[in-house]
């Protein structure tokens, strides 16, 4: 009985971890251009491994089967649910699932140092998308992510209460 009930936190802490990668992960969309940073280099395109618009994602493929949810605490849930929710209104409403172009992030690193234009995909990093929400003051966009960080901050104290109170961890 001792072991299902571990089986069942350990699980739910899995998913709080996952969940919590998602919200603070530092992934972006960018590619780096052909002959940069040496010639006869290739064009190499770098989309977001933690992509919840993107099917064939690491997150969709592996870690998303892996949120589970308990009768009395689901934090985690809740944050995917929000992001993907987040990445679908991002899709829709602004990308229409395109590449769009000059979206105001070329001075941001992953952007700064090629001569191509800046850009957003549906698959935009996180990062990139609530910064293209701060330079082009979409409140639309900054509110979905102000809950972001809300949920973000239920699923640290889940952990906490987890490590404290289920695990002992620091006893």
């Amino acid at each position: 009985m001792a072991t299902q009930y571990l089986k069942k936190e350990a699980a739910y802490w899995y998913s709080l971890c996952f969940a919590f990668v998602l919200a603070e992960n530092r992934c972006v969309v960018t590619k780096f251009e052909k002959d940069n940073p040496v010639k006869d280099a290739p064009e190499v395109f770098v989309d977001n491994p933690l992509s919840p618009n993107n099917k064939a994602s690491f997150w969709c493929t592996t870690l998303l089967p892996a949120i589970v949810q308990t009768p009395t605490d689901n934090a985690a849930k809740l944050l995917v649910d929000a992001i993907t929710n987040l990445y679908k209104y991002w899709n829709t409403d602004y990308c229409k699932g395109q590449t769009v172009e000059y979206v105001g992030l070329n001075n941001e690193a992953y952007f700064k140092y090629f001569s191509y234009p800046d850009f957003a995909t549906p698959n935009s990093g996180l990062i990139q998308i609530k910064k293209y929400a701060e330079q082009n003051t979409c409140v639309d966009l900054l509110n979905k992510c102000s809950d972001i960080q809300k949920l973000t901050s239920a699923v640290k104290k889940a952990l906490y209460r987890l490590l404290v109170t289920e695990f002992d961890y620091f006893e």
